[in-house]
């Protein structure tokens, strides 16, 4: 049986001990491999997922953009939320950036549970502000003036270093290319491969094909003061 303990390192350790126990056992596990989709946007479900192992690549479309990477998310993080309570379709496309591990809570379950314990209602919304912040915080990112900032601040948010739940662990690796990583940013592929090869230089990150790890996240904080 699979271990509860990452599901508990982000949101759902703030929930209560017995409200977040009667989360838990309305879920089932689900087992995706890297580069599957979770769900896509317009699917009709509404169910809510927490990540017990592995890492999320969440992607969005909004307005007249094409779909791109928003936000990568590693264990203990919760996702969903916004089906949950609108009944809408998904807005954005979830795929697994590795291997996951997923509980699943289906709306359904989770319904037939809010009616008997209406408290659970406060902390779907506090999930909703965690992730209203985040994206608040990420918005606020793309608004600073220097090149370097921005994709310095896009890498630590990606690997968990900034704007994280002070209670998840950092992503050790993520699974992006640098054209992805440009589009992200708000730069051309080539600002962003130079900025990358020096931070690469200077033992601040490591790059493989299609990789990136932080190395040293205290040296890509200081270049945002």
């Amino acid at each position: 049986m699979a271990d509860h303990t990452h599901l508990k390192s982000g949101w759902l350790g703030d929930v209560p001990a017995p409200l977040a126990d009667s989360i838990l056992s309305l879920g089932s596990w689900v087992r995706v491999p890297a580069g599957e989709i979770v769900f896509r946007i317009g699917d009709e479900a509404g169910d809510l997922f927490g990540i017990a192992s592995g890492s999320i690549g969440m992607h969005i479309a909004m307005n007249e953009h094409e779909q791109r990477v928003a936000h990568i998310c590693g264990p203990g993080f919760w996702f969903g939320d916004f089906e949950l309570v609108t009944g809408l379709q998904r807005i954005m496309e979830i795929d697994a950036n590795e291997d996951l591990l997923l509980l699943r809570v289906t709306r359904t379950a989770f319904l037939e549970m809010a009616g008997a314990e209406p408290e659970i209602w406060r902390w779907i919304a506090v999930l909703a502000v965690q992730h209203g912040m985040l994206a608040m915080g990420a918005a606020d990112d793309l608004m600073l003036a220097s090149a370097e900032a921005r994709v310095v601040a896009l890498l630590l948010r990606l690997t968990g270093h900034r704007l994280n739940h002070p209670a998840s662990p950092p992503l050790e690796s993520i699974r992006i290319t640098q054209q992805e990583l440009a589009v992200a940013a708000n730069l051309s592929r080539t600002a962003t491969g130079t900025i990358l090869r020096k931070l690469k230089r200077n033992g601040e990150i490591h790059m493989d094909y299609g990789v990136i790890a932080v190395r040293n996240p205290e040296a890509l904080q200081a270049r945002l003061m």
